[in-house]
């Protein structure tokens, strides 16, 4: 019965709504058919004379239906015009407005639908997921499924009355969907939301920015889906536009001066201590996050360079193109003991690869037996310290060793897997926190240009506190905590796309060109598939800092063809054998293409891994992603990657 329902809702976005009585007057500059509204310009601060454009234009009638709404139905325009088949949208602060071409009428967008059918894994704060009610299975009759979803709102008279005091509401905003009770400040109800097909009604019940408490008020669900790439709104319809750029001679001065669009209002919680300072240098006298400029720029590659022969691995990595490299530095290796380091390796690697005019990042892991936070590691090689300002130390001391030198720093890796961590719990989370903090302080006291990356989660699909947490689910709560803390510490985010034996261009429900079949799996999961990191930067950009940019610190495909294969690959990554080395090749050269005409705010892609198998025996899974054989002769990956263009 679900697609029945599914079908019926998606047929009410032909409703055409009924004109509410406030004017719509144009805020901005007039134009001879329209409006060019510059309150929600915003992506060029310094200039008030540009902004999104509603007009007539090309037989579409959008500034003629607009001029007659209510202002606080629609909201200010957010976007330009897009166009979907026989559909014309543009999207505003509240509502996504769609011209049907074919029917010759205006209606409202159902977008929190088109999320939960095209986007399922989109994740927007305080919005609450999708559900398809039990009590609409085998349902055909809509005046018993309209009966079953306003029952919904029995929960809460308040958003009740304000729901249902709108004659129109089923056209503005559709069914109730789901009704959500959220924590907040240890008020069990500090939180009330109730979801529609189109907008989502709220009420705070503790003191919250830009809402008085217990008042009932409606997200800008637009606003938070414009700050994701490419869901719903395209990324060509948001950068605003002048008078000029309009094409429209007669476009007239500002109206009025710009005023800043309205927007949700964030989760507040109590923030945490702060953590004492380590140093002479005052906390206030740390920079904060640059915005890194956007576009791929940095091809590089993981291995092992702190070797003899890292001179030729060098020239192997320029002669293939590449201008970025690296290494990880296990912290244990070089802190040997407390305060005493031993810098010989990590010199040695940084002054060979700066020679040849490469670009250095460095991973800082593993924290020393005499800083670990868990018996359990002591005598591993894995593990987080138990105080995270001995990190700020550690990190103070090697940026000012390789000031100008090494461009960039990720802090930790694959944190949310218990071998790297330890065992999770409800506070790993903010422990995680206070670790990167402490990192990037101790990198900015030092060397203030260098780049902090947050260290890429792995994509597991675990969910267990003993093994994994889902990297998504990580991400999600590390960026939820303490009202979005997390962000004042990295410039971007390190992921680790692993396609497993899926295509670049697979999806989860769409493996066409999958091997998966060969090893009875691997396709079920969003995290088996290389486009994971679409939705990791969304989860980012969805609570407000899409500025960010991405940097793969690890992908790659794994292969045991060739020669010097092993019989079988290693424990957990049986998908190895589906693959083979011109499936490998073939995945690199297609991931690099799909990034770059897809996702700009990708930088930095630094592929797994160069010489693991003159490293590690090829029973060892870091064997089976290498590029170059244990002679360090070519695979084919190497060659496709050399004749790339960059």
């Amino acid at each position: 019965m679900r697609k029945v329902v599914l079908g019926l809702i998606v047929a009410m976005v032909v409703f055409a709504l009924a004109a509410p009585v406030q004017a719509f007057d144009c805020d901005g500059i007039q134009l001879t058919d329209g409006c060019l509204f510059t309150a929600t310009g915003g992506d060029t601060p310094l200039r008030d004379d540009d902004g999104y454009a509603v007009t007539n234009a090309g037989g579409v009638p959008m500034w003629n239906f607009v001029r007659d709404k209510d202002l606080q139905a629609l909201g200010y325009p957010i976007s330009g015009r897009w166009v979907e088949g026989p559909f014309t949208l543009q999207a505003f602060q509240k509502v996504i407005l769609q011209w049907d071409s074919s029917n010759q009428r205006m209606n409202w967008y159902n977008t929190l639908d088109a999320l939960a059918n095209r986007y399922p894994h989109v994740d927007l704060p305080n919005v609450p997921p999708h559900q398809v009610l039990p009590e609409d299975r085998g349902v055909s009759d809509f005046a018993v499924i309209v009966r079953n979803h306003l029952a919904l709102l029995d929960a809460n008279p308040k958003i009740r009355a304000e729901f249902l005091a709108e004659p129109n509401w089923l056209n503005l905003y559709g069914l109730p969907i789901r009704y959500e009770e959220r924590e907040v400040n240890g008020n069990p109800q500090g939180l009330q939301l109730l979801r529609a097909q189109r907008i989502v009604f709220e009420i705070w019940n503790v003191p919250a920015p830009g809402t008085s408490v217990g008042a009932v008020g409606r997200q800008n669900v637009p606003d938070k889906v414009k700050k994701l790439s490419n869901v719903i709104i395209p990324d060509a319809a948001k950068p605003p536009i002048t008078a000029s750029q309009a094409g429209d001679p007669a476009a007239a001065a500002p109206t009025a001066a710009p005023r800043p669009a309205s927007t949700a209002a964030p989760t507040p919680v109590t923030p945490a201590e702060p953590t004492p300072a380590t140093s002479a240098v005052p906390v206030s006298a740390i920079p904060g996050p640059r915005t890194l400029s956007r576009g791929l720029t940095g091809f590089g590659i993981q291995g092992e360079f702190r070797r003899p022969d890292d001179g030729r691995l060098a020239d192997l990595i320029t002669g293939a193109g590449l201008n970025w490299v690296k290494q990880q530095i296990p912290w244990q290796e070089v802190e040997t003991r407390p305060g005493v380091f031993n810098w010989g390796p990590t010199d040695r690697f940084v002054n060979t690869m700066r020679g040849r005019g490469l670009n250095i990042l460095l991973s800082v892991v593993k924290s020393p037996d005499f800083y670990k936070a868990e018996q359990s590691k002591v005598g591993t090689t894995h593990g987080r310290p138990h105080s995270p300002e001995t990190l700020r130390d550690f990190m103070r001391e090697m940026a000012a060793r390789y000031k100008g030198r090494v461009q960039a720093y990720e802090i930790w890796n694959e944190e949310n897997l218990s071998l790297e961590w330890g065992t999770f719990s409800d506070a790993s989370y903010s422990q995680f926190i206070q670790l990167l903090k402490n990192g990037y302080w101790g990198v900015k006291e030092s060397d203030p240009n260098a780049i902090v990356v947050l260290g890429a989660p792995t994509p597991t699909g675990v969910l267990n506190n003993s093994i994994a947490i889902d990297d998504a689910i990580y991400l999600r709560r590390i960026f939820d905590f303490n009202n979005g803390e997390v962000f004042n510490y990295f410039e971007a985010l390190g992921v680790h796309p692993n396609g497993g034996p899926n295509a670049p261009d697979d999806r989860v429900g769409a493996a066409h060109h999958s091997n998966a079949n060969c090893g009875g799996g691997w396709s079920t999961h969003p995290s088996f598939f290389f486009d994971r990191y679409k939705e990791l930067y969304n989860l980012m950009a969805a609570r407000g800092h899409p500025e960010k940019t991405v940097w793969f610190t690890e992908f790659g495909w794994a292969t045991i063809d060739g020669p010097g294969a092993p019989p079988a690959p290693a424990k957990g990554y049986e998908y190895a054998a589906c693959n083979s080395e011109a499936d490998q090749a073939r995945f690199f050269v297609r991931a690099f293409q799909k990034v770059r005409a897809e996702s700009p705010y990708v930088t930095h892609m630094i592929m797994w891994n160069l010489n693991f198998q003159q490293v590690v025996p090829n029973t060892d899974e870091k064997w089976a992603f290498g590029i170059l054989r244990s002679d360090l002769s070519p695979r084919p990956a190497y060659n496709a990657i050399k004749a790339m263009p960059k």
